[in-house]
């Protein structure tokens, strides 16, 4: 039998284990191991340490919203400087999709369809990459800070939810 204080330290071994399992391994298995534990740890809020991976997702999907309405915010006000600039205007089209489509069809499917949400938060990654940064193939886009930042936490968000199902 074990003692009192030998107990005490299994137990709280376990609960630690059990409570930070979730988070720690989905954070490992994912692209970016310090930016995903760092924005579940600032979006998820004190209840993150005991998510379960449907809750993580969550969060990250959330993130990409929020990176997206950045994004846009950026596009519409670099459009106001130069209203005619037509890779501008595609990469604020693309975010308005992120925004009002396909980040909401991902957190619905998250729940539900995890490969589907898994293939649209890839083409999230996508649209981004190829069909924003890569219009400004004759010089840096100006909205390359915020299409990176898009990039990783959906690279991020497609890992996690990868791991749902």
């Amino acid at each position: 039998m074990m003692n009192p204080s030998a107990s005490s330290i299994f137990l709280v071994q376990l609960v630690c284990f059990l409570v930070f399992l979730p988070i720690g391994q989905c954070s490992s298995q994912t692209p970016d191991y310090d930016i995903c534990l760092y924005l579940l740890k600032y979006n998820g809020g004190s209840g993150i340490y005991s998510a379960n991976r449907t809750r993580l997702a969550d969060v990250m999907i959330d993130v990409v919203g929020f990176r997206a309405t950045d994004a846009l915010a950026k596009a519409i006000e670099l459009l106001r400087k130069t209203p005619q600039d037509l890779s501008l205007t595609i990469c604020r089209k693309q975010y308005t999709y992120i925004k009002l489509i396909g980040v909401p069809t991902v957190k619905r499917d998250a729940y539900m369809n995890h490969q589907a949400a898994k293939k649209l938060m890839h083409e999230i990654y996508d649209r981004v990459g190829e069909g924003c940064e890569y219009l400004f193939r004759a010089g840096k886009s100006p909205l390359t800070e915020f299409n990176l930042g898009v990039q990783k936490v959906a690279a991020i968000a497609e890992a996690i939810i990868g791991q749902l199902g």
